[in-house]
């Protein structure tokens, strides 16, 4: 499996879903809903981004395509994290 190719999505620092990006054959949206607000997360092969978002600032959506390792996509309000594993980095 190519390295950072593993999305990992977590809300309120537990695991909610992990999606191999390198399987995605057609993009899809997940609705991620819960007391802290709601994200609209598009899943395509190879990126993930959050597209629509209830916080009131929108820094996640304006993050944009996430294709690799580095700055994961965080919406702060909405206490949602999405980062790749895998991104070829030794300690």
């Amino acid at each position: 499996m190519p390295s950072g190719s593993i999305a990992v999505i977590s809300v309120n620092g537990e695991e909610y879903e992990r999606i191999d990006l390198q399987s995605v054959q057609e993009p899809y949206d997940i609705e991620i809903k819960t007391k802290y607000g709601t994200n609209i997360v598009h899943v395509e092969p190879g990126a993930i981004s959050i597209t629509s978002a209830s916080c009131p600032d929108k820094v996640c959506v304006k993050q944009g395509r996430m294709t690799g390792g580095g700055i994961p996509i965080v919406c702060m309000p909405n206490r949602l994290v999405i980062s790749i594993e895998g991104s070829g980095i030794d300690g």
